[in-house]
């Protein structure tokens, strides 16, 4: 017949209806490359040296989970429970995480939930030493192995002779 159509109601033409440029999520996260994301984590965990405190495995000690109690085992690592202190253990209890969770100056990390964040803001950090064989494993370099492998090569080279052949017995 002619007449023009309203169209829908998310259009911006009418009182009420759609916006026009409406509110889009940020992402204000930043990509970073994952040998770069070891790289810093390993030299974050390395420069924190003087602020580490590596303790024996402690999730068998609470039968039940009592802050105060982790609050006297804090004390007896040293530890001053006001201050920011991260925690990384391997596996973490399900008491020890029940009798930690009412601190609010302490994070309980796994290598799962390991943040850059988190070991730089710490005023102290604490390990276990299955923790410390993942890190060296994981970020670390194991200068025995690389020496031995190093004589290894050289070794291989002697034996190689004239041709690129080996050198039969």
């Amino acid at each position: 017949t002619g007449r023009a159509h309203q169209g829908s109601t998310r259009m911006p033409l009418q009182p009420g209806e759609g916006v026009v440029f409406g509110p889009k999520p940020r992402d204000c996260g930043i990509k970073i490359n994952r040998k770069e994301k070891s790289l810093a984590i390993s030299t974050s965990v390395s420069s924190e040296v003087e602020n580490t405190i590596v303790v024996e495995d402690f999730s068998d000690e609470f039968k039940k989970p009592k802050t105060k109690e982790f609050i006297v085992a804090m004390k007896r690592w040293g530890l001053d429970p006001n201050e920011k202190t991260t925690f990384l253990m391997r596996e973490v209890a399900d008491n020890v995480i029940l009798s930690s969770r009412n601190i609010g100056t302490l994070k309980m990390l796994t290598p799962r939930t390991l943040d850059l964040f988190d070991i730089l803001n710490a005023d102290k950090l604490i390990l276990t030493p299955e923790i410390v064989d993942y890190l060296n494993a994981i970020y670390g370099l194991n200068y025995e192995g690389d020496d031995e492998d190093e004589e290894g090569a050289e070794e291989e080279d002697e034996e190689v002779g004239e041709g690129g052949s080996e050198v039969e017995d």
